[in-house]
């Protein structure tokens, strides 16, 4: 028996139908008197945002932008460098070895071919002091070992 139930659906539709128009109105309104406000202040610094949730709107000035490390002090995160022109049989030891004269090495790996399980040709020495990796970038960018020459350059995040 369907007593009364296509009614209901309708109702149900009909009210959310409503919901929706009442919610595209209010969002049009506040947009509306958003730009009345700006135009009245004159205040072009400030940054309107809109989409699905209507936002508010964003003073320039009162927007804080991250500053970096002040110059003496050490990054939060280690310095990770690529290290290119490695033979095919070139190990991780071999290179935290080549590279640990310049500092503390963190972590050193060779990426290999999955099929052969020979050396790709680079790899990744990571430091825990930036200052010394910018001393073996300085170093050993462009160094002849075992025949080839060395691309060592800061890794670009991933």
């Amino acid at each position: 028996m369907s007593r009364g139930i296509t009614g209901n659906k309708r109702d149900r539709e009909a009210k959310r139908d409503r919901r929706k128009q009442d919610k595209a109105d209010r969002l049009q309104r506040n947009r509306d008197e958003a730009a009345r406000q700006r135009s009245d202040t004159g205040n072009d610094d400030q940054v309107e945002v809109s989409g699905p949730q209507s936002l508010p709107i964003v003073d320039l000035a009162d927007v804080v932008i991250a500053v970096p490390a002040h110059p003496g002090r050490e990054p939060l995160i280690p310095a990770k460098l690529f290290v290119g022109g490695l033979g095919d049989e070139a190990t991780a030891t071999e290179l935290r070895i080549a590279f640990a004269s310049f500092g503390s090495v963190r972590d050193a790996t060779v990426i290999r071919d999955r099929s052969s399980g020979r050396s790709r040709g680079f790899g990744f020495v990571t430091f825990e002091k930036w200052a010394d990796a910018d001393e073996a970038v300085k170093q050993m960018d462009g160094r002849d070992v075992d025949g080839r020459r060395l691309k060592v350059n800061r890794a670009e995040p991933s």
